[in-house]
Parts: structure tokens; sequence; C-alpha cells
């Protein structure tokens, strides 16, 4: 019979979960704070500086998640889960949202 306190979360695990939904959230404010300013770049004449910024951000939010995949599934969905606040928080903001 297996015992249930080994199925139970540990406090590692907890940390690494709080972890990944806290660099999911600040990933949000950089990734859509930044998306304003691309968006800006795509209507005026930089569009291969717009070009660069959105490969950018897209590696850098990719990076992110590939480094918390590593950490486990917990992390990477935490961070997601930050992420899509983050997402609703700048669409309330900018009116897209009741």
């Amino acid at each position: 019979m297996t015992d249930i306190a080994t199925h139970l979360p540990t406090a590692q695990t907890a940390l690494l979960v709080a972890l990944g939904l806290a660099v999911g959230a600040l990933l949000g404010l950089v990734y859509f704070a930044t998306l304003r300013w691309n968006t800006g770049l795509y209507l005026g004449r930089s569009f291969a500086l717009a070009l660069g910024l959105q490969l950018f951000r897209f590696a850098v939010l990719g990076g992110a998640f590939y480094a918390l995949a590593r950490l486990g599934a917990g992390p990477l969905l935490a961070a997601a889960i930050g992420l899509l606040v983050t997402r609703r928080f700048y669409l309330r903001r900018a009116g897209g949202l009741p």
C-alpha cells in the first residue's frame, strides 16, 4: 500500500509553481507592454525594427517557457496562467474587455 504523504506536493514543488506564476506574470507585463510599442513601429515606417522586436519578443518568451518546462509541468502551467492573467489585465486596460 502506498503512503499518501508521498503524493502530496512538497515545499519545493510549491516554490517552483509560485516561481512559474511570478515569471509568467513578469513576462506578460514586459511582453504586452512592448506590444503597443511594436504595433506603433509596424504602423510607422520602421518595419525592419518592428519585425526584429517581434522576433526578439517571441524568442524571450519561448526561451523562458522552455526553461520553465525543464523545471516541470507545474511551473510551466503556472507561468502560462500568469501570462494569461496579465493579458486580461492589458486587454481590460486597453478597453478590449468590459
